[in-house]
Order: structure tokens, then sequence, then C-alpha cells
């Protein structure tokens, strides 16, 4: 299972987000296989962070438990905002509509 997370930071509240990132960054548990981050700025909302996280199949629920605990600490922070989405890659998306490559 993909999910991407999408969050916006204001431009000013930066140090506090990552005062707050350094603290709940570190090790991940093991049905989490990989994390990537990337950020751009958003004009007048600040930055624009995607998260892709690939979670081990059959551990979706466990996966997004462990994702929201994660980036709760993250919602204090005046302006902060987020949401979650699951997404499937190019294989899967076309086995939804009844094709394969």
């Amino acid at each position: 299972m993909i999910f991407m997370v999408t969050q916006w930071i204001p431009y000013h509240k930066t140090n506090e987000w990552f005062e707050t990132f350094k603290k709940v960054s570190g090790s991940l548990p093991s049905y989490i296989k990989k994390w990537q981050m990337f950020s751009t700025p958003d004009k007048e909302l600040g930055f624009k962070g995607y998260n892709l996280i690939m979670v081990e199949k059959g551990n979706a629920d466990d996966g997004i438990i462990e994702i929201s605990k994660l980036i709760s600490p993250f919602w204090k922070i005046e302006g902060f905002a987020m949401k979650i989405e699951v997404v499937t890659g190019l294989k899967d998306s076309l086995k939804i509509v009844g094709k394969s490559l």
C-alpha cells in the first residue's frame, strides 16, 4: 500500500516545523518499507511537502496509525495543514481499468 501525505507549512513556521521534525524522526516500524519526502514553495501558502510512504502488504491499518502518530505533533503548529491519500502504482491502476502491461 502506498500513502501520500501532503502537508503545508507556513514560511514563518519553518523553524518550528524543523524542531518538531527532529523530535519525531527516527526509526520506523519494519512494515514501513520506504518514506520519501519532497517539498516545493507553494505561493503564499508556505512550503508544500509530499511524503510517499510504502507500507508492506497487509499492514495498511497499522501503517495509517503509525503515520498519523508521527505527524500528529505537527498539528500544534499554527497554519499547518495536511491530507492523507492512498495512491496506486501504474500496474495496479491498470488492473482497476481491466488492462495490463
